[in-house]
């Protein structure tokens, strides 16, 4: 690198080929950061006067280093005296958690060193910090410790089934028997199912103890009622808000019509919190009768288990009310706090002041 710059520069060229004692490399860790922070000022200087005083776009990254420190990665897309569109990594900030509110103020501290007026920001696009990516539906959802188990099950569950290329395709014949033979039978919506045929051959046929016993405990999570509850009440969910987050997530944003489906999303969710649980819960026994999953009797005492004690039943709780209250009002109420949180009133009045003072 020394002498790829030597090469584009006399003054360092007479330095390093010609004034330079022999064993002079100008290589050691501490000259190799001081050059490094040398020639990354001088970029951030010719990025920031290129820059000079247009309207600018903020795509924002987490990324770990090797010694496990987290990172934000700030890239500047802007247009430059000459038309052209760039896109140029600007800094990469050590940050001690990703949160929205430490984010900004990380932001806002780049921001004010390099003289960028916040005022000229039009864009921010997030990748990395989960509180502001576009699975943020998933995130809130697991706030619900239930759900938070039930995505651990389930990538537990996906693990073994997807664990080699083997039981892949062996899914994948799984799947082609199953579709064919409820073809014959007219019952597309019956079946054993092509997961639990692969689990069944693994906990028969597993080579070793392990795989056996994860099949088996794979196969028993899977049949459980509550899975079941919570794979719908997650469809369901995810089916309302994934409009959304994909058209969040455009390159070429509409800014009124993600208004719209912002405000669209929130009633279509809150209709589902408030008509939503008695169809819900019909959609889920039917599967279960359909799957030979046992149906737990709803209206028995609710017990809940405490970490190094017996279960014990919780007083005028039941079952039914744990499922309504715990899990189905509880997730779908974090979904909708998410989203008021993120697209307030006032937000949205700001996005449409800055669509008005664009037009």
């Amino acid at each position: 690198m020394v002498k790829a710059f030597a090469s584009y520069n006399d003054d360092v060229a007479r330095i390093v080929f010609e004034n330079a004692p022999i064993n002079a490399k100008y290589t050691s860790p501490q000259i190799q950061k001081e050059i490094v922070y040398i020639l990354s000022r001088k970029v951030r200087s010719k990025i920031r006067e290129d820059i000079g005083d247009v309207k600018l776009c903020i795509l924002v990254d987490e990324a770990r280093d090797e010694s496990k420190r987290e990172q934000m990665a700030l890239v500047l897309r802007y247009v430059d005296k000459d038309d052209f569109l760039q896109e140029c990594l600007f800094d990469l900030v050590h940050v001690k958690d990703t949160t929205s509110l430490n984010l900004k103020k990380d932001l806002c501290a780049v921001f004010s060193h390099y003289n960028l007026d916040v005022h000229n920001l039009r864009g921010q696009c997030y990748n990395g910090a989960s509180n502001m990516r576009g699975e943020w539906n998933v995130a809130a959802s697991r706030e619900v410790i239930v759900v938070h188990q039930f995505f651990s099950n389930l990538n537990f569950i996906i693990n073994n089934i997807g664990a080699s290329c083997k039981r892949t395709d062996e899914l994948h014949s799984a799947q082609v028997m199953e579709i064919a033979h409820l073809i014959d039978l007219d019952e597309l919506e019956t079946g054993r199912g092509a997961n639990q045929i692969v689990l069944n051959n693994l906990i028969e046929d597993g080579c070793n103890y392990k795989i056996r016993g994860d099949a088996d405990t794979a196969f028993n999570t899977l049949r459980l009622f509550q899975f079941v509850f919570i794979l719908h009440l997650i469809k369901d969910i995810m089916g309302i808000t994934n409009i959304l987050c994909q058209a969040l997530q455009q390159k070429d944003q509409d800014i009124v019509n993600a208004m719209q489906l912002v405000s669209s999303t929130k009633q279509i969710i809150l209709k589902l919190r408030e008509n939503g649980w008695n169809n819900l819960l019909d959609i889920v026994k039917s599967f279960c009768e359909c799957h030979n999953i046992d149906v737990p009797d709803l209206s028995v005492p609710y017990t809940k288990k405490i970490k190094g004690q017996s279960r014990h039943p919780q007083e005028n709780i039941t079952l039914e009310h744990h499922y309504r209250i715990d899990i189905f009002y509880g997730t779908i109420d974090l979904q909708l706090q998410k989203l008021n949180n993120r697209f307030s009133e006032k937000a949205n009045e700001t996005y449409y002041s800055q669509l008005n003072f664009g037009s």
